[in-house]
């Protein structure tokens, strides 16, 4: 076996090379696989080598296959090893050498694959050709190729093989044919617009095939180009905010790179809808509305022509089902079972052609229904002329607040504050002529309560016991204001000669039994054991030769508190705020 290079009839191996090996490509297509062969002699040895596809495109799997023959009546030759050369970027399939159609061991490394090896002499194949040696044996191996993205596009790319056997060692690393990896052909379509509105963003998404991560598509919309997104997986997208209305040619163009063909997207006739209007809700809501009566809420939506419906909340709770809105208005009517405020809201969601919006918060304080009240005057019973004594009402059920105004005799003689507590006014009052008076109480009325007014109550009003002293009591009242808490009455009698008794009194409440004066004091303890205001006061019952005395009421405000709150010494202006 001798080295050799040298082809037989170069020229017209040559003119089957071009003619076999290379598609012609008309526009953006490529046409089918167009195998490339060549063949030679190497002493009395003939070989022919064949590539599938001359002209492959990535991903494409080819094969190059190489056949051995002897010349006529000559001794027959043993392979040892044939090594396939190709290209770096293709990637052999492992596995896939063939001799004569059947599977053969093989290994590879980058540029090559290989049977056999170049120190084996084992046998692969004998190849004869004539009858004396045992017929004709010809010998073909195959092996196969996976075309890589990093071939470059349109540059011969050389293959070649070299060979051992018995008759010596050949190499022919570059003798062909050569491969011109082709351009991918490029595909690209634009995905359907829908939905497209004047003002909003729009996601326009183009897929191309033969493109590869980072290539660029552009976007247009007839001319004009949009602008440009980069492939990821097979995709590119723009967010496209449309500035007009009305008809729009959209393409998409794959601009092609040094390994895929340039392609456009068929033009997608996409239909902008004019830009949302704006909207505002305006909510109509009154002020208060008593337990369980019907209270209307009503939303006015501008323009009048926007179309959608009302979600009415209170707080963050819907009021009811959406409300349709119908010319511009939509409202809604319940009811509320008990007292307390709330926040009213109107949310309008356009159906379309406009957009949503909010009602600005409206509070709606609910009321209990006002309580029927009963006033009744309770004291005094008798009374000394010119001696001061006090008036009481009572009024139930017991108002949060209010002032209950007294009349003796027809004549205004004032008003007081109802205790909260417990429901009794007290006002101090002289009357001036003995006999029967007639006291009338009539309680004027509270958010909440009624007003009422007493019947007439009889007052006997006696004269003054002669060779008694004029006395005055004064009532102070101290301790912490709070429920379960004990507050000191004390009542300062004077001259502090006098003698007799005190009785303490929570509006018309007996507290305790009378105490005795010593040396003008009398003191006394109490707990209160709920909320309110109430009236305290000091009724002093004067002994021999001294006349009787009242303190004013002293107004107390008890509240609950968890930890003692501060001394109320004096109580300041609520201790004797009406004198004694």
């Amino acid at each position: 076996m001798m080295q050799s290079n040298t082809l037989r009839a170069v020229g017209g191996l040559s003119v089957l090379a071009v003619a076999a090996g290379f598609a012609v490509t008309i526009g953006g297509g490529i046409a089918s696989a167009a195998p490339g062969s060549l063949s030679w002699a190497d002493g009395n040895t003939n070989l022919s080598r064949t590539i599938s596809n001359v002209t492959p495109i990535e991903g494409e799997i080819i094969t190059s296959s190489t056949t051995f023959k002897r010349a006529q009546f000559k001794e027959a030759e043993l392979l040892w090893m044939v090594k396939d050369f190709h290209p770096t970027c293709l990637t052999y399939v492992e596995g896939s050498a063939t001799l004569n159609g059947s599977a053969i061991a093989s290994t590879s490394e980058a540029g090559f694959a290989m049977v056999g090896s170049p120190t084996a002499t084992t046998t692969l194949a004998r190849v004869v050709d004539n009858l004396f040696n045992g017929g004709t044996t010809p010998a073909t191996f195959v092996f196969s190729y996976k075309v890589g993205a990093d071939c470059a596009r349109g540059v011969p790319l050389v293959t070649g093989m070299d060979y051992n056997g018995d008759l010596g060692f050949s190499t022919f690393a570059t003798k062909g044919p050569s491969v011109s990896v082709a351009k991918n052909v490029s595909t690209t379509a634009l995905a359907p617009v829908t939905g497209a509105k004047v003002g909003q963003s729009t996601t326009l998404s183009a897929t191309v095939t033969g493109g590869a991560d980072g290539n660029i598509v552009e976007f247009y919309d007839g001319i004009t180009k949009l602008g440009e997104g980069a492939l990821s997986a097979g995709t590119a997208t723009l967010a496209w905010t449309p500035a007009t209305d009305g008809q729009h040619s959209l393409t998409a163009k794959f601009l092609g790179t040094t390994a895929a063909i340039e392609s456009t997207s068929a033009p997608q006739n996409v239909q902008v809808i004019p830009a949302d209007v704006e909207t505002t809700t305006t909510l109509t809501v009154p002020a208060t509305v008593d337990v369980g009566a019907d209270v209307t809420f009503t939303a006015a939506i501008t323009p009048a022509t926007a179309t959608g419906q009302v979600q009415f909340k209170d707080g963050d709770v819907n009021v009811g089902n959406p409300v349709t809105v119908v010319n511009g208005q939509a409202s809604i009517t319940r009811q509320f079972p008990e007292a307390g405020t709330h926040s009213i809201t109107a949310h309008f969601v356009s159906s379309g052609g406009s957009l949503n919006s909010d009602s600005a918060v409206s509070s709606l304080t609910v009321n209990d229904a006002d309580f029927g009240t009963t006033t009744t005057v309770l004291e005094p019973l008798t009374a000394t002329v010119g001696v001061e004594t006090n008036l009481s009402a009572t009024v139930m059920p017991f108002p949060s607040a209010g002032e209950v105004e007294f009349t003796v005799d027809g004549v205004l003689a004032g008003s007081a504050e109802v205790g909260t507590g417990d429901g009794v006014a007290v006002l101090p009052h002289t009357f001036d002529t003995v006999g029967t008076s007639t006291v009338v109480a009539k309680f004027l009325g509270t958010p909440g309560f009624t007003g009422s007014t007493s019947v007439e109550y009889s007052v006997t009003v006696k004269d003054v016991e002669p060779n008694r002293v004029d006395t005055t009591t004064a009532l102070g009242v101290t301790g912490n204001s709070n429920v379960g808490t004990p507050m000191t009455f004390t009542a300062t009698v004077a001259p502090s000669t006098a003698n007799g008794t005190i009785q303490f009194k929570v509006g018309t409440t007996l507290i305790g039994a009378p105490v005795a004066v010593v040396n003008g004091v009398a003191t006394g303890t109490y707990t209160f054991d709920a909320e309110g205001t109430y009236a305290v006061t000091a009724v002093f019952v004067g002994g021999d030769g001294w006349k009787d005395s009242v303190s004013g009421p002293t107004v107390v405000g008890i509240t609950t508190a968890t930890t003692p709150g501060p001394e109320t010494g004096s109580l300041g202006s609520l201790s004797g705020i009406f004198g004694s």
